[in-house]
């Protein structure tokens, strides 16, 4: 045997005589010699019975007396070998008996076959690699689903049972989808993870977010038109709004982000966003969202639209952001006269309507990305007049950013509240309701930039002296605003200052091949989005639905009062509706000629000194 780490050769006696003659041809280094410089060799001791001349030899000590614990170790060694041939001998018989084998049997040539196969029924058969088979199937199973959604197989093997001791091991096999959010490396980490509880509320959230992927289910029809989905929205507006009023009046933002202009209840156009945006989820987006308001009236799904993105305020607080539109005040959003089955009011009754007016109170005014890019629903606001202010003493050493973080965390502004300062009650008017002024209306705007807006009613338009002054000031470059509809949903003005935003591409009146846009902003790129005219996904804008039939009257009659159930209306149609509304709800408001006989007939400014 040529070494106890290698193959086993059976040596030849020739060989044995030789290595008997030459000793010093043997190899210096043995296994079990002893150390060097114990004394000369001598004479090897004849080999044991059955062994080999090699293996005998090998283990004799130099001082020519044998050692114990390496004649042990040859004993044990051959015996190893003996049961070797044997299940090597019952592995060929059992090859040979296979079906279909053509192999023969193959037997040591001093063994019959009678010997061989007591031999191979007394050595209990090898165990099959049960692991092995599991990663074939494994392997067989991903092949079949590479042109589906990841498949990851996850193999368990219970401990305690190789099989020959009469235990048998459980394996238990289990099939997961893994999207693009995690790895399966990743999956296995998350599944060692101890559970984290779930925060009080959370389900309520995860709840309004299920039905807003997936409104076309009945079970989410359902709770749309339920007294439910009412106390939800309710609990929903009281989360949301102590958030907002914990927030600053200008939030100080960093990039990457994407800007929304005017939703106003358009679910098809947020859910366009929501799939080409943040279609893993607002936690793995990269970027924040920044809404610019109006997001109610006009459309149908005005509850809808609120209730999500409340949810999503309270998901991720540091990710969305939501600021204030002029529909978020009650003297717009309650105007039924004129939006009909459109006014925010008419959709959910008085007693919601309020609660989720009371959250509008607290939204903030406006936003700066990078300190460079100045985000409003209107316009940039005029200063006060010089002199000092009861909420600040040197207000003139104030920028104008400064001095909107001075407007009240609470404020209605429309109708005007009383409690707040009359300067910045102006101030938080003008951010809602400010427009561009015309190319054509520049030469008659006054020294500083501003003039009387188209809108009437007192509320203003800026120039391109206003937008200079104003980016000097703050040491801004760009201003991103919403409030007016366009075509192509982006537009740019004021020698490339002004973004405009439009985030839905109906009830507009703006055709049918308009379209929605938003914009992101990523350091010093600006990249404007927008969606194909094409686009469709068909979404319901009705709550009214199949789950309705059934209902007693007096069932219908309660939720009726509350706004979840509405009446037929004849104007359902979009495009009726655009036909019929010839002009901007903003300037049906005024009346060019007598602004103040408007205001006594529909309040919505508070009086000539509105915005």
């Amino acid at each position: 045997m040529s070494n106890f780490f290698g193959s086993r050769q059976q040596a030849s006696p020739q060989q044995g005589a030789q290595a008997q003659a030459s000793p010093q041809a043997a190899s210096p280094a043995r296994p079990f010699l002893s150390p060097p410089g114990a004394g000369s060799p001598v004479q090897d001791a004849a080999p044991s019975s059955g062994g080999s001349p090699d293996l005998a030899r090998n283990v004799t000590c130099r001082r020519g007396k044998p050692d114990a614990a390496a004649a042990s170790r040859v004993a044990e060694l051959e015996g190893e070998n003996v049961a070797l041939k044997r299940e090597i001998e019952a592995l060929r018989l059992a090859v040979a008996r296979s079906p279909g084998s053509s192999n023969p049997v193959v037997c040591a040539p001093d063994r019959d076959l009678a010997q061989a196969r007591a031999e191979e029924q007394a050595i209990p058969p090898p165990r099959p690699d049960v692991g092995q088979q599991m990663r074939r199937l494994t392997k067989e199973k991903r092949r079949r689903h590479m042109l589906r959604d990841s498949i990851m197989h996850t193999v368990e093997e219970d401990e305690g049972g190789g099989g020959l001791d009469g235990q048998r091991s459980t394996i238990r096999v289990t099939k997961e989808k893994i999207s693009r959010q995690a790895s399966i490396g990743t999956a296995r980490v998350l599944h060692t993870l101890p559970a984290t509880p779930r925060a009080g509320g959370m389900d309520l959230l995860l709840r309004v977010v299920a039905v807003f992927r997936e409104p076309l289910r009945s079970e989410h029809t359902e709770y749309l038109g339920s007294s439910r989905f009412a106390d939800d929205l309710l609990e929903l507006s009281a989360r949301a709004g102590r958030r907002f009023e914990t927030e600053p009046r200008v939030l100080r933002l960093e990039s990457p982000a994407y800007v929304f202009g005017d939703t106003h209840g358009n679910l098809e156009d947020l859910h366009f966003f929501s799939d080409h945006i943040w279609k893993l989820g607002v936690s793995l987006t990269a970027g924040s969202l920044v809404f610019l308001g109006d997001y109610v009236d006009r459309g149908l799904s005005s509850l809808e639209v609120v209730a999500y993105l409340f949810a999503l305020k309270c998901l991720e607080p540091a990710k969305v952001w939501l600021l204030r539109g002029n529909h978020e005040t009650r003297d717009v959003n309650g105007w039924k006269e004129h939006y009909g089955d459109r006014s925010f009011l008419w959709q959910l009754g008085p007693l919601v309507w309020e609660g989720v007016n009371a959250a509008f109170d607290r939204l903030p005014l406006a936003a700066l990305v990078d300190d460079d890019i100045f985000c409003i629903h209107g316009g940039i606001p005029r200063r006060p007049p010089p002199g000092p202010r009861p909420f600040c003493a040197d207000a003139d050493a104030k920028t104008r950013l400064e001095l909107l973080d001075m407007v009240p965390r609470v404020i209605t502004i429309n109708p005007p509240d009383v409690d707040a300062d009359p300067a910045l009650q102006q101030m938080a008017s003008e951010c809602l309701w400010s427009d561009p002024a015309q190319e054509d209306q520049e030469d008659d705007l006054g020294d500083s930039g501003y003039g009387e807006s188209l809108r009437g009613g007192g509320t203003v338009c800026f120039g391109m002296r206003a937008i200079e002054d104003f980016l000097k000031e703050t040491g801004c470059s760009f201003i991103m605003r919403a409030h007016e509809a366009h075509a192509y949903g982006v537009n740019l003005s004021k020698g490339a200052t002004v973004f405009t935003i439009f985030s839905t591409s109906k009830d507009h009146h703006q055709g049918r091949m308009a379209m929605c846009g938003c914009i992101l902003v990523d350091i010093e790129k600006i990249q404007v989005i927008n969606r194909s005219p094409h686009y469709r996904n068909h979404y319901v804008h009705k709550r009214n639905s199949m789950s309705l039939i059934g209902l007693p009257q007096s069932e219908l009659a309660k939720r009726k009062n509350l706004g979840l159930v509405v009446d037929e209306c004849d104007d359902s149609d979009d495009e009726a509706f655009e036909e019929a509304d010839e002009y901007d709800d903003d300037e049906l408001l005024y009346n060019y000629d007598d602004p103040t006989s408007q205001f006594r007939e529909n309040p919505v400014l508070g009086g000539t000194d509105g915005p």
